[in-house]
Formats: C-alpha cells, structure tokens, sequence
C-alpha cells in the first residue's frame, strides 16, 4: 500500500480528508453556508441536518414499515439483533429486536428518505460526486454495539471514500439505546489489524486484534476532551458521519422505549463496495433520480428481468391476485379475533 501524504490516512479519502482541506474549501469557491458544512464535517467527523427529512416521509416509511411486521411481507429481509441470518419477514412479527436491511428495495419510501435534499446535497458536496447507497439498516430498538468505526466492517475499494447517514423516525429519548460517538476520533492513525487492510478479517486477522482495537477507542473516548456525546434527536433529524467516526448504541435502560431510526452507507459513485468482486451477479446498479443504489440481499438484476418480462395484463392479475390475497387475510384475522 503507498502512502499519500497529502492525506491524514495511508488509504487516501475524500477531499475533506486532504491535509489542505481549507485551501481546498476555498478553491472550490463554495457558498458560506456549504464552507461552514465542510469545516465543522472536516473537524469533528460529524454533522446535525434538523429536520432535514420531510415529516410526511418519515411517516410514509413507518406505516410500510408496520403493516409488514403486523401482515408479514416476504419482500422485506431482516436480522434479529446479534445474528448474521438475512430471512425474509414471511408472516406477522415482533418489530422489537430486530433490524430491516436494505429497506430501500422493497420501500420506495425509503430512497426517499435518502434523497432528501440537505442530504443529497451533502454527499454530492463531499464526494464530488453522485452518491451510491449500498447498505442500509432500519431499527426500532438500539442496537447497543460498542463503540467502532465502520471502515473495519464496511469495505469499498477506497476504504476512506464512504460516509454513513442515520435518521431520526421518532423523537428518540435517554435510555432507548441512543446513537453515540466521539467527536474527532475520524481522525485517530490508521489501527493495524495485522493483514495491512484498513478493514479487520476474522479469518486472517484473528479476534485478539479486533479486542485490542476496541479497548483502543473506549480509552481513545474516555481521554478525548470532547468525550462520549448522546444523538436525541427530533423526528426527522440526520447525522451524518464520516467513514472513521468512532461510534455505537449506548445501552438500552429503558426497554420500553424505542429509537425508530434509518441508517445508510454511502460512498461515491465509481466506487466498487466488497461484495461486488465476492458476488458479481449482486453488482446490478439503479437509479431514483441522482441517487444511485445497489444491495448485497437483493438481486437487483433479477428484479429487473422479471419486471421486464411482465405484460400489463399479467401485472394487473398479479396486483388482482395480491389483494385479493391481502383481503382474505383480513377477513380471517376478523373472524378469529
């Protein structure tokens, strides 16, 4: 791996991640308002978009969101929480302990979500490009993982060239296992595994490593003069951060309480995420409008053949078909209850 010294890491990054980052902002002649953007980014590896998703969205997603989990909808994937297993939500289900995965397939509402404009516009601004979503999770309750930083999990071919966003679907309160992170830590050096990657490997890298690594960022925040600090945000909030912001879910205290939220991994378009050289056929790239999307759980290829193959008339019978279907559940649910 060659070392780019015009950068804080030996993997290279983004513009904000060059050592001349404000000589930068002011060559590229941006507004007041997207210069502050990029200097608070730049310096504390985070941002705060209030109310930057339209409230009618958010509500939009949660009642598709509800109605799968209350009737069961076999286009949605999910992982119950600290399991690995992708299943699909066949029949009616307990929202609580479990995480949605790339919501954005089945869910047109999702993508909106994700382009909502103040986000779009930042990606586009620090990716100087478009940018492709390829992960998203959706929570109802915290996750309650230790504090990390996504570059050991989320691999692309820059490692540095991502950013991650989480949206507030609910007003979220102490004690529902909020998000946390530790402001600068973006800019810890590079932790090294053993295997040279910017990325941890289980198989060659081994657990001790990972361990070490973790302890490394708990200690990093206890010393930090910024210390541990807490997202509550309101419905319809963003944080967006950088690929390297240390962070996790504080321990839920309150189980009754919920954090409803919509996480997604970003990075810019041109970039290879992993899993497009370890499962070729998952590399179909679409579009829904400037944002790009792709998904490691979804065929998108597939997908598109399939509708593609279908004539209006076998669409109307199928659409005929499902309601019906979801009719008759109805009514079964009516009789025994």
């Amino acid at each position: 791996m060659h070392d780019h010294p015009a950068f804080h890491s030996r993997f290279g990054g983004l513009w904000i991640d060059r050592a001349d980052w404000r000589q930068q902002v002011t060559a590229r002649h941006l507004n007041p308002a997207q210069a502050a953007q990029v200097e608070f980014f730049a310096e504390n590896g985070f941002i705060i978009f209030e109310g930057a998703a339209a409230p009618e969205k958010v509500d939009a997603f949660r009642d598709r969101i509800m109605t799968s989990f209350r009737e069961g909808n076999p286009d949605v994937r999910y992982q119950r929480h600290g399991s690995h297993v992708v299943q699909p939500l066949d029949g009616p289900a307990d929202r609580l302990g479990v995480r949605i995965v790339d919501s954005f397939v089945p869910f047109q509402e999702a993508l909106d979500l994700f382009s909502s404009p103040e986000l779009l516009a930042f990606f586009q601004l620090i990716f100087d490009a478009n940018p492709l979503l390829f992960q998203s999770l959706s929570f109802d309750q915290g996750s309650q993982q230790g504090l990390h930083q996504d570059t050991a999990y989320v691999v692309v071919d820059r490692p540095i060239e991502l950013a991650a966003c989480w949206i507030a679907l609910e007003d979220v309160k102490p004690g529902a296992g909020e998000l946390m992170y530790v402001p600068g830590s973006h800019r810890l050096p590079d932790w090294d595994f053993g295997s040279g990657n910017k990325h941890w490997d289980s198989m060659t890298d081994g657990a001790e490593t990972h361990e070490k690594w973790a302890r490394h960022l708990v200690q990093h925040a206890k010393q930090s003069p910024h210390g541990l600090q807490y997202f509550f945000p309101k419905k319809g909030d963003i944080l967006v951060w950088h690929a390297d912001l240390a962070h996790g879910g504080a321990p839920v205290i309150d189980p009754a309480r919920t954090r409803q939220s919509l996480v997604g991994h970003f990075c810019p378009q041109g970039r290879t995420p992993h899993f497009f050289n370890t499962d070729p056929h998952l590399s179909t790239v679409r579009h829904h409008g400037p944002l790009a999307y792709c998904s490691q759980h979804y065929d998108l290829s597939r997908q598109a053949r399939a509708r593609a193959g279908r004539t209006p008339g076998s669409q109307r019978k199928q659409d005929g078909f499902l309601s019906s279907l979801a009719a008759f559940r109805n009514a079964m649910r009516n009789r025994s209850s």
